[in-house]
């Protein structure tokens, strides 16, 4: 008989994500979204409306779009002295690398703990905060890294 507990059933429907900070504030975001973290690259400054858009650098031979993340969420710049970690993402073949303060750690959470009611103003643009979730006393906030490659000022299309 192969019966399988309801733990394993259980761990199978847990997530991993990765804790990163942005100044003195935790945030969590899903770690499959997450391509590979990298120390900070050099970037070309390119004339942008976004303020958080610090330009492109080169990673490998793939031009990426850089931002920094604490102001992309209205908070200080994720540029330090100490010069924190940049998380490559990516869409549809398109890379995006988001600079953050940095990385705490990796954990697994159940997405059926991850509150999303939207109780608490937040500068994280709304589609890609998910909610937040309670882990070891701590509150994050759980983010939708993919979800910023859609955001911003909406371009008319031509047809």
């Amino acid at each position: 008989m192969s019966g399988e507990s309801p733990s394993t059933s259980t761990d199978l429907e847990q997530a991993r994500y990765i804790v990163y900070r942005i100044g003195d504030e935790s945030f969590a975001s899903p770690l499959l979204s997450i391509k590979e973290i990298v120390d900070p690259l050099p970037y070309c400054y390119v004339p942008n409306d976004h303020s958080y858009f610090l330009g492109l650098a080169n990673l490998r031979g793939q031009i990426i779009g850089v931002i920094d993340l604490g102001l992309r969420f209205g908070m200080a710049s994720s540029v330090t002295a100490d010069a924190g970690v940049l998380l490559i993402f990516e869409e549809d073949g398109a890379s995006l690398g988001a600079l953050v303060s940095a990385v705490e750690s990796a954990i697994t959470v159940d997405p059926a703990e991850i509150r999303s009611e939207h109780a608490v103003p937040s500068n994280v643009p709304e589609e890609a905060y998910t909610g937040v979730v309670l882990y070891e006393e701590r509150i994050l906030p759980v983010v939708s890294l993919i979800e910023l490659m859609h955001d911003g000022p909406k371009e008319s299309n031509i047809a």
